[in-house]
């Protein structure tokens, strides 16, 4: 039994159009098919229909879960093939296909025809419909138990009972390629997707303010669209160092413009390599007025750093509707390890920075040299060749029994509350004081998000020591903690 597999919009192309959108596509179903481990089997292209023959059929199954992935499909169905020369070799071959299937069942026909027939889609409905009455419960057009559906096209009729939906779009490289800035949180992700979807060729870049165990949480989280998304092509992450570009701006300019300045060099940095490999646009996961930095003003200030074109496919999303659509491709679980790293140089940020304030605090940096410097120093990875290790383990729910919990925020924090029994050693002691802690002790680190103690606990890790980051900061250690102080 071939699958089916619909192309929904790209049917409604011009032909020449069509043509190129469907070989690109057999060329994406080719990929997923040869990724997934699918090797014997042939594809035929008919008007608005790929068919797909596999050798051992016990594969179909397996394989319409892969294929819902590969966008430009709407639906998938198994169906029975049959050669014809009349509506009634069509109304016998369904009988015996589908009797079973409806026997003592209330059942519709829907069936569609293409091509030159001496009888109509409605005559096909009404004599098979009247056949196979004979073994069912009766007809029920609105609410079936089971659909009998029949397709015609030229001298073949497919006989199928269900139709899978997949998510449709158009094929990836249709629409050429863009870079998408992301961060590993759950709205980076998600805006990608929606480009996939739309038929780009997506490159990724990461602007690392974060450390180790940032990059290795944003690849965790690139993989998962790069493996299960991103057929037809090898997606890069571009990995840029902003470690000094964050010294420049957190020493010389003003703290409540930091956001805005930020955002800008980000945006600088990603149209630099956008145009060195030819991508037409940015991409971000900006929601209108989420945080500081994506208020409409701070949009406005921030797009004006570059001349590429910013595509924010989220811009009208909710956080809710972003969390479950990370939920549905996969992302969730590993970009729920990822905090945003940026609020912790944001201090009190503006909502409403003028232009004329950043370019005057802009004055203050070497703009330029930075972004060029910052892109010299670039890391590319080909997601799909490289082994994302896990962050998981470097984080728990709770403090393990004779754990020692250290708190790494500023003394200040600490004062003010921390968790019961916790040590105070600020993240920028840290590594000095790790001659002074006991390889043998188990330790669990915690600050304000969780995103500094992450990276605190790889750090340790490296160097020997057992320890873990706990999971959601001060708000994790609030809610695991026996008493408050």
């Amino acid at each position: 039994m071939p699958l089916m597999i619909r192309l929904g919009e790209i049917t409604l192309k011009s032909s020449r159009t069509r043509w190129r959108f469907e070989s690109i596509l057999v060329k994406n179903i080719m990929d997923a098919l040869k990724r997934e481990g699918f090797d014997e089997y042939s594809v035929s292209r008919e008007r608005g229909r790929i068919f797909i023959y596999f050798k051992n059929e016990d594969l179909e199954e397996k394989a319409q879960e892969v294929l819902k992935r590969v966008f430009g499909i709407t639906s998938i169905s198994r169906v029975k093939e049959t050669s014809f020369q009349s509506l009634e070799d069509i109304v016998l071959d369904a009988e015996k296909y589908f009797k079973k299937h409806v026997e003592g069942k209330l059942f519709a026909v829907r069936a569609r025809r293409t091509g030159e027939h001496p009888f109509t889609s409605m005559d096909i409905a009404r004599k098979v419909g009247a056949v196979l009455l004979r073994y069912a419960k009766g007809v029920n057009l609105n609410q079936p138990e089971v659909e009998v559906h029949i397709e015609v096209r030229g001298s073949k009729a497919y006989f199928f009972k269900d139709i899978v939906k997949a998510y449709g779009g158009l094929p990836i490289g249709s629409e050429g390629k863009v870079v998408a800035l992301v961060s590993g949180g759950f709205d980076s992700a998600v805006a990608a997707w929606y480009l996939l979807k739309r038929g780009a060729q997506v490159d990724y870049v990461f602007c690392n303010i974060g450390g180790l165990a940032h990059k290795v949480g944003v690849l965790s989280v690139v993989k998962i669209l790069a493996e299960k998304w991103s057929y037809g092509y090898n997606p890069r992450l571009h990995i840029i160092p902003f470690s000094r570009i964050i010294k420049e701006i957190t020493s010389k300019t003003e703290e409540g413009v930091f956001n805005v300045i930020l955002k800008r060099f980000m945006y600088r940095v990603a149209e630099k390599l956008a145009k060195e490999h030819g991508a037409k646009a940015i991409v971000t996961g900006e929601s209108l007025g989420q945080v500081s930095s994506q208020t409409l003003q701070n949009l406005y200030v921030s797009s004006l750093a570059v001349d590429l074109q910013i595509l924010r496919p989220l811009i009208g999303f909710d956080k809710e509707e972003i969390m479950a659509k990370a939920r549905e491709i996969g992302t969730y679980n590993a970009s729920s390890l990822m905090e945003e790293y940026c609020a912790l140089y944001a201090g009190r940020p503006k909502t409403r920075v003028p232009l004329s304030l950043v370019q005057r605090e802009e004055e203050k940096l070497d703009v330029a040299t930075l972004v060029e410097e910052a892109v010299e120093k670039k890391e590319t990875v080909d997601i799909l060749s490289i082994e994302a290790p896990s962050i998981e383990k470097l984080i728990v729910p709770r403090p393990p029994p004779q754990s020692i919990v250290i708190d790494i925020r500023s003394p200040e924090e600490y004062k003010a509350w921390h968790y019961p029994g916790s040590i105070n050693i600020p993240f920028m002691e840290l590594y000095g004081e790790l001659k002074n802690l006991d390889k043998n002790k188990v330790y669990v680190l915690y600050c304000e998000t969780g995103s500094i103690s992450l990276e605190a606990a790889y750090i340790m890790r490296e160097k020997g020591f057992e320890a873990y980051s706990l999971k959601k900061g001060v708000r994790g250690a609030r809610r695991s903690c026996p008493t408050t102080r």
